[in-house]
């Protein structure tokens, strides 16, 4: 079975990444695995940590590519970049910050007859809590172990295997997998809300199995959040909001009044609520302009 893991890195090393080290424990019996490492800045790896951790994977039997660019790209176009182009049984994306169960590919070789497959999600902070996935419409409500249908669920992007075949139908459909407009927050949000609204795709079967402890910025108050966080976080509501089928809210001046609401509730700064008020007008996030070479190659591999 081939696996393309795709782990994005924004201002980590290569060895202080909680995933990269954890997936070296892992246990990759009958799994072909590509590992797939974009360095999202804000500053270069250093070459020292790139050849110790090449020299790792490639005696784990990891065929690895490491990718820079330093721009803090939209995750939805990293994402979708690497979706398309590559030849797999299942895409796995993670956050720079999750452990890996030692038999988390294992859990996928043993269950590839599902469309998608996540495990149980468990906060760092409060690891006896269960989080995710959860029921799409009432998210307290949590899913358990076991099989279910994708368009039920919702859960983080992290951890999540998606089939070839979940991937072949969301474009064939809809002509994407991750909605561009989203950059950071929420992606995993607005692509559990395509599949809901895609009924090709929502009534696939998918199962969760396995666990995974996930660093969640829900178990932060909004005081521990700083001010860019804040306005990634505003983005990300407003263009659900915008977005959603359910509850279409496209008119620019009830969004703007959202937008005055969101400044005041998430203690957003009048800087802040400018980009905010951009947002709105725009209908994306402002990094959704910015594009990816479409030749680009990595900048370093140990093949």
């Amino acid at each position: 079975m081939r696996i393309n893991l795709l782990t994005v890195l924004y201002n980590s090393s290569l060895s202080d990444s909680i995933t990269l080290k954890s997936l070296l424990d892992t246990k990759l019996d009958n799994i072909e695995l590509n590992l797939i490492i974009w360095n999202n800045g804000p500053t270069l790896l250093e070459e020292k940590d790139i050849n110790d951790y090449l020299i790792k994977s490639k005696d784990k039997g990891i065929v690895t590519s490491i990718y820079q660019d330093i721009r803090n790209l939209s995750l939805s176009k990293i994402y979708n970049n690497f979706i398309y182009k590559t030849n797999y049984d299942f895409f796995v994306i993670f956050d720079q910050d999750s452990k890996i169960d030692p038999s988390f590919f294992e859990n996928i070789h043993g269950n590839s007859q599902y469309a998608l497959i996540c495990p149980a999600i468990y906060p760092q902070k409060n690891k006896g809590i269960h989080q995710f996935p959860s029921d799409y419409e009432q998210k307290e409500i949590i899913t358990p172990l076991g099989e279910f249908t994708l368009g039920d669920i919702r859960t983080i992007n992290s951890g999540t295997a998606i089939s070839k075949n979940l991937v072949n139908t969301l474009i064939s459909i809809n002509n994407y997998v991750f909605d561009e407009k989203f950059a950071f927050y929420h992606t995993d949000h607005r692509f559990f809300d395509l599949i809901h609204d895609t009924p090709q795709s929502a009534n696939l079967k998918g199962i969760c199995i396995g666990q995974m402890q996930h660093d969640m910025t829900c178990e932060l108050s909004l005081g521990e959040l700083s001010e860019r966080a804040r306005l990634e976080i505003a983005y990300a509501k407003m263009l659900l909001r915008m977005f959603r089928k359910q509850n279409p809210k496209k008119q620019i001046r009830r969004n703007l009044f959202y937008a005055y609401k969101m400044k005041k509730k998430d203690n957003l700064n009048f800087i802040s609520f400018l980009k905010l008020i951009k947002c709105v007008i725009t209908k994306q996030h402002p990094r959704s302009g910015m594009s990816i070479e479409k030749n680009i190659r990595p900048t370093n591999t140990n093949f």
